[in-house]
């Protein structure tokens, strides 16, 4: 494979690479990664990366350093780090990186990264078209930048893979051929459609011919691929160009398995699901108490009244005038409990249509459910919310939210002697979005506990008393249908404890 092709593929991938030393010394640093981390080759060759943008999540020694321990114990590193921009922006990058073999022994190591939160790809895309390299002008450099170029191919754990411009592969190398089972035989001269599954080979050939043309985009994310057998797989896939040479344009591909990532986020998903409807059996064991609590009143005077009639009647003394006003009352009550039913149907009317709607309202609902049950339980409830400010998402969920956050303000008070007993809701809006705002004197809660407050299965309640998904469900509820989150804080005054202020945001719609 010629020289001026190996030295055109570094220059121009997408990925970031830079190699060092036995030492841990850079020797090489790619224009993408001089993009990445805003750093030139020369102001990092033989010196320490770990010292200069490797910044882990704690401080670590170059001996704690997974990367160049994964180098002295001649192993590959697959993983996830912090790295420092020269602008002093910390960037979470995924990183794979290899030993660099030459003739078997071990020469130094080579490390691919890529920002986790890629930049516009039209602008990284830019910014690596604009980056030429300066290496290896001399004529005795000549031997040796080949020969690194040519190990970075042959060794990377990184599949990478050279198509011309009717879909073919030219060139690939090791790990490209292992990821789908094939050796390159199998695979130089024949279409990349071998690799897709049929469903999706017209749109692919459709984005290849477009993306050499420069009518789209690089891919750059995720996507389904068929490994020799009929296996399919998951990989994450990038795209660069290489047109400046005989026969081209070329497309480069690189590819790495992400099969068992996107199985655990399938398999997140299910539990997620299963925690969703684990709380909702449990919220409505909590209806059924609500609506115990609206009944019982009405239903007293309902036994009252018909009891009434009847002594009445069996007395004879029942005129015109009370059995009318008995079944005023009667007819009052039943339309009393009807309502109470619908507000329960519309709260658990399944409904998966985004829109905006009034944020007063959803309140008012979530409020009138639970208003008898904090009456009896001697809490004074109020709200402030202007009626016409509005949010964008699923209504009847932001109730589930708002009653969660009641029913967790209740509990709060039936361990503590307070008077009195308060739940106040707020909302405002700003240039960032809506904030509603609810706050109790329940005595807050342990500042060890508030950073734990939403993960799944913890509670503050114990086990007996709370299942420790609610407040979850409400997190989740937030960000999947109004894209916003739920915080919470302890309200303190003169150096004393309170009580809870949850502050649920929404984006501006």
């Amino acid at each position: 494979m010629s020289h001026k092709f190996l030295k055109q593929f570094y220059d121009s991938m997408s990925e970031g690479l830079y190699a060092f030393d036995s030492d841990g010394k850079i020797t090489h640093f790619n224009p993408a990664a001089q993009t990445i981390l805003g750093y030139s080759e020369e102001e990092l060759l033989g010196k320490i990366g770990h010292f200069i943008f490797h910044a882990h999540h704690e401080k670590k020694g170059l001996l704690q350093c997974p990367i160049y321990k994964a180098f002295l114990q001649d192993k590959t590193y697959v993983g996830e780090e912090v790295f420092l921009t020269k602008d002093g922006r910390w960037i979470d990058v995924s990183v794979r990186a290899n030993p660099l073999l030459e003739e078997g022994c071990k020469q130094g190591y080579i490390v691919f990264l890529w920002p986790i939160a890629t930049p516009a790809l039209e602008e990284r895309d830019a910014d690596l078209s604009c980056a030429h390299s300066l290496l290896f002008h001399e004529e005795g450099d000549q031997k040796e930048s080949e020969a690194f170029y040519e190990q970075i191919f042959a060794t990377a754990n990184l599949g990478i893979a050279l198509l011309d411009q009717e879909g073919r592969f030219v060139a690939l190398n090791p790990a490209f051929a292992k990821l789908y089972g094939y050796n390159d035989a199998e695979l130089i001269g024949r279409h990349f459609h071998l690799l897709v599954p049929e469903a999706l080979r017209d749109e692919s050939e459709l984005h290849h011919n477009a993306f050499l043309s420069h009518c789209e985009a690089a891919h750059d994310g995720e996507m389904e691929l068929v490994r020799k057998g009929g296996k399919r797989i998951d990989v994450y896939a990038t795209e660069g160009l290489l047109e400046h040479i005989v026969g081209g344009p070329y497309k480069i591909m690189t590819v790495f398995d992400v099969t068992e990532m996107v199985e655990s986020r399938r398999v997140q998903k299910v539990q997620e699901a299963m925690l969703v409807q684990q709380h909702k059996l449990a919220a409505m064991g909590e209806i059924i108490g609500h609506i115990a609590h609206q009944w019982r009143q009405p239903l007293n005077v309902l036994n009252l009244t018909t009891f009434d009639l009847r002594c009445k009647y069996a007395l004879g003394a029942l005129s015109d005038e009370k059995f009318h006003s008995a079944f005023d009352t009667i007819e009052s009550l039943t339309e009393q409990m009807s309502s109470t039913i619908n507000d329960f149907m519309d709260f658990y009317k399944p409904n998966k249509e985004k829109k905006a709607f009034k944020l007063h309202e959803a309140v008012r609902y979530a409020t009138n459910i639970t208003a008898i049950q904090l009456r009896n339980e001697g809490i004074a409830l109020s709200f402030n919310i202007d009626e016409t400010v509005e949010v964008y998402g699923l209504a009847n969920e932001l109730q589930q939210v708002i009653l969660n956050l009641l029913s967790n303000a209740k509990d709060a008070f039936s361990t503590k002697e307070i008077e009195p007993k308060q739940i106040c809701l707020v909302a405002w809006s700003n240039e960032e979005g809506v904030h509603l705002c609810v706050e109790d004197n329940a005595g807050g809660i342990e500042e060890s506990l508030l950073e734990r407050i939403f993960e799944p299965y913890f509670s503050t309640k114990g086990k007996m008393q709370g299942s420790g998904i609610g407040l979850y469900i409400c997190s989740m509820i937030l960000n999947e249908s109004f894209g916003g989150s739920i915080r919470v804080e302890n309200i303190t005054h003169e150096e004393r404890t309170i009580g809870a202020r949850f502050i649920v945001a929404f984006p501006r719609s």
